[in-house]
């Protein structure tokens, strides 16, 4: 890397603005540095890290800012395709911003390159618990649990889930 006194500089830059949660200054800072240096892979991991801790800024129920935190997260798929958490956490502003086509295709993405991945398999459930569909809610359920018997999210939405089952089967049996 050419002038790399400056990209130290610069970098040390982003990481105090990280600090004091100025993601969109270091943001700037990345952008440019990776235009400039586009072989660069420690900026490059540098730019989608902090791609990740703004998303997950505004991802958050304080801050709700879904639509940017979509933005990033599409970056992060552009720069890395392969990343399953991107497409996951991608899936995470979907779900929030109500578009659950969209949260699935992501989910599903993530689950093609990271098929064990129980938070995914967690999500989906919970899509389609919203959907009240609610056998294809349990099988994710279920399989989130085959790769974490103690994932506690699981167990509760699988109890959950056929509790309603259960109430739905009377209520049609009284009808």
């Amino acid at each position: 890397m050419k002038n790399s006194k400056t990209t130290k500089i610069l970098l040390e830059e982003v990481r105090s603005l990280k600090s004091q949660e100025n993601y969109e200054e270091a943001l700037k800072i990345l952008e440019d540095l990776y235009e400039n240096y586009p072989n660069s892979e420690e900026i490059k991991k540098i730019l989608i890290n902090t791609l990740f801790d703004y998303g997950g800024y505004l991802n958050d129920y304080y801050t709700m800012e879904f639509e940017k935190a979509k933005q990033s997260f599409e970056k992060i798929t552009i720069l890395s395709p392969k990343n399953y958490r991107a497409y996951y956490n991608l899936g995470i502003a979907y779900f929030n911003l109500g578009q659950m086509d969209n949260a699935k295709n992501s989910y599903e993405k993530a689950l093609t390159i990271k098929p064990d991945y129980k938070y995914c398999l967690y999500n989906l459930g919970l899509i389609y618990e919203d959907l009240e569909q609610y056998e294809e809610a349990l099988t994710y359920y279920e399989q989130a649990l085959e790769i974490d018997s103690n994932f506690t999210y699981a167990i509760t939405a699988r109890s959950q889930v056929r509790q309603k089952l259960d109430d739905l089967k009377h209520k049609n049996m009284s009808n």
